[in-house]
């Protein structure tokens, strides 16, 4: 289940993972395509793959339109991957199996947990596992090229660091169910049934308003102790609590609620080596070509011809 916070986290991962990884998703499909053109009959001849109301949708019917609509994407895709695994063999680049899992890991911030996040990413925009790794691992290439040329100063990582010195601080994770009710008075009287012993996950099925939280017997999930979509005192008390702790009732919203404390994570500092590198890799980005412009520079300098719609010639 999603929490406030992870659900305002994915919507934004989605919106910068379609700008990203949909050509992967693409890209994938296109193989597909050609694989079933390539095994279409020689007399045009096409089975039918679905029905409505007895009139048939061809197998080609269903490839001629996914080709109209999304041809120009999926063929810009297949282009800019030749041309950036050539400059990548040229210049000696190579991403390896560690770096994709720590792009993704970054990816991943907001979620409960890695199979969480391949899910949405699944149901968001139908992208597998592997496609998603694959899709990583051409993007890093892609921002190693445009950053090839360019040197970044320690004096300049030191002074973006002194800048921003909250960054790469780890955030303690709050692990937190709850039982929202309308007043206070109810609040107290859900408090007094739990002091009396009375299981919290079966009363927040029972009297919870929250309808997300209440399936899952309370359970809200993971927020971060600085979550801005959670009231600060909420969480500040939060905070204070031992595992498996109770407090309340607690202003929500127009609401109050029950909390508990179900674990508390300290994520662990990471390596002053990797904060650097990553603040390295960021600024250098930051003074490179669009990375657009870099997959059409390398189309142009790899001679790429496109013989079917003179619309995507650069």
């Amino acid at each position: 289940m999603m929490t406030r916070q992870e659900r305002a986290l994915r919507n934004a991962v989605v919106i910068l993972t379609v700008a990203t990884l949909v050509l992967g998703g693409l890209l994938y499909w296109s193989f597909r395509t050609m694989a079933a053109l390539k095994d279409e009959p020689a007399d045009g001849d096409s089975s039918d793959i679905a029905t409505a109301g007895g009139q048939a949708i061809t197998e080609q019917e269903w490839i001629d339109e996914l080709r109209n609509k999304h041809g120009d994407e999926v063929l810009l895709a297949m282009l800019n991957h030749i041309v950036v695994n050539k400059e990548a063999d040229k210049l000696g680049i190579a991403v390896s199996e560690d770096e994709i899992a720590k792009e993704l890991k970054r990816s991943m911030a907001g979620y409960d947990s890695e199979e969480q996040y391949y899910e949405e990413m699944q149901t968001e925009l139908g992208l597998t596992r592997q496609e998603l790794q694959e899709e990583t691992e051409y993007r890093l290439k892609l921002q190693a090229i445009a950053t090839a040329d360019i040197h970044v100063s320690e004096a300049a990582i030191d002074d973006y660091l002194a800048q921003n010195p909250e960054r790469f601080k780890p955030k303690t994770e709050l692990q937190l169910s709850l039982i929202k009710v309308a007043t206070y008075e109810e609040g107290q009287q859900v408090l007094d049934r739990l002091e009396t012993g009375e299981d919290f996950a079966a009363l927040a099925k029972e009297v919870s308003i929250d309808e997300e939280s209440r399936k899952h017997g309370g359970s809200i999930g993971t927020v971060e102790e600085d979550d801005p979509f959670w009231p600060a005192d909420l969480l500040t008390t939060a905070g204070q609590l031992d595992e498996g702790d109770m407090a309340g009732p607690l202003q929500l919203d127009d609401a109050y609620a029950l909390i508990r404390l179900d674990g508390r994570i300290v994520p662990p500092q990471p390596e002053e080596a990797e904060i650097r590198e990553q603040v390295r890799q960021e600024l250098a980005l930051d003074q490179a070509a669009p990375l657009q412009q870099v997959e059409s520079d390398l189309r142009a300098k790899y001679d790429t011809a496109i013989f079917i719609d003179n619309r995507l010639q650069d």
